[in-house]
């Protein structure tokens, strides 16, 4: 008896693991959404961007009126009304530009639509990080873009092609857009411990001492501020793109080259707009600290950051 039981358990098949699941979202849609453009005649050949999977249910959390992206009143799909091509129910607004315009026109007596990347940078502006961003513009490249635009590895090539004919059942696309964002995985911070304590600056002290710039201090805080921003840490997806604050023309990397390399100790004749080391020093400490609004140290005293010489 205990072979017999033995032998038809061995063929009861394993229980299926469960599959990745979100949190339901309060509205009662999608924790997740798979967009891809919408055409007229609904064909792949007429779409060639990557899918793009929307965090429904983090996006909910973060806003009291849905309104703020269905500007109409009415939940409905983004491309019910702007198609690839643009047509007559979304004002011929194309699916590419109310995803990614930039400036909107205001609007009097309805509501003024918002695109995606016009709301992440007026979020840009409204938090700490806008201090960098004054700064430093987001190189608009493909790894920009594909914060965006990715999706799991697990969807085929018929599945990606059968979503962009609107043929793929809702709950696959939706099973495959969970499963894209419960794989996200931001990069890991910044160690400040492991980089230099202090800068000694003195390629320039013929008047004044050399300035010592407290180097970890200065990465530390700007690590406070991105930390626990879910925004910050999207798009923030090199731990060393938080270097390019300062290092604004090397590539991402922890141990970037001197600023000499780039800027020499007088003006180049043959390179007008590039400044001289002096002056790439003041425009980007005193720049960062403008708009951080720090008011310690003054950048019209120079012994607040030089000792002076004594000749």
């Amino acid at each position: 008896m205990l072979l017999v039981l033995a032998s038809c358990l061995l063929l009861v098949p394993p229980a299926s693991a469960d599959e990745p699941a979100l949190e339901e979202t309060s509205s009662g849609a999608p924790s997740a959404i798979m967009m891809l453009p919408a055409t007229e005649a609904m064909s792949p050949k007429g779409s060639s961007m990557k899918p793009v999977v929307f965090n429904h249910l983090l996006h909910e959390r973060k806003i009291e009126d849905c309104t703020a992206c269905h500007h109409t009143g009415d939940p409905q799909k983004c491309g019910e009304c702007h198609s690839l091509e643009g047509k007559k129910e979304g004002g011929y607004v194309t699916l590419e530009r109310a995803m990614h315009a930039r400036v909107i026109t205001s609007r009097t007596g309805g509501v003024v639509p918002n695109s995606c990347v016009s709301c992440h940078e007026r979020q840009l502006k409204q938090r700490q990080c806008a201090g960098c961003h004054s700064l430093v513009k987001p190189s608009r490249d493909d790894r920009w873009c594909a914060v965006c635009h990715t999706v799991t590895k697990d969807m085929t090539a018929d599945q990606l092609r059968q979503a962009a004919m609107g043929t793929l059942p809702d709950e696959e696309r939706e099973a495959l857009a969970v499963k894209t964002v419960l794989e996200k995985r931001y990069a890991t911070p910044l160690r400040p411990e492991f980089l230099p304590t202090r800068l000694r600056l003195d390629s320039l002290s013929h008047k004044y001492g050399p300035n010592y710039f407290g180097h970890r201090r200065h990465v530390a805080s700007l690590m406070s501020r991105i930390e626990g921003d879910n925004l910050a840490a999207a798009f923030h997806t090199d731990p060393a793109t938080l270097c390019t604050a300062c290092h604004h023309n090397s590539p991402a990397s922890a141990t970037p080259p001197p600023c000499a390399n780039c800027h020499g100790t007088r003006p180049d004749p043959t390179d007008p707009g590039k400044p001289d080391l002096k002056a790439a020093y003041h425009l980007q400490c005193m720049g960062c600290h403008d708009a951080m609004q720090v008011a310690r140290p003054i950048k019209t005293n120079c012994v607040s950051c030089h000792k002076p010489i004594h000749q």
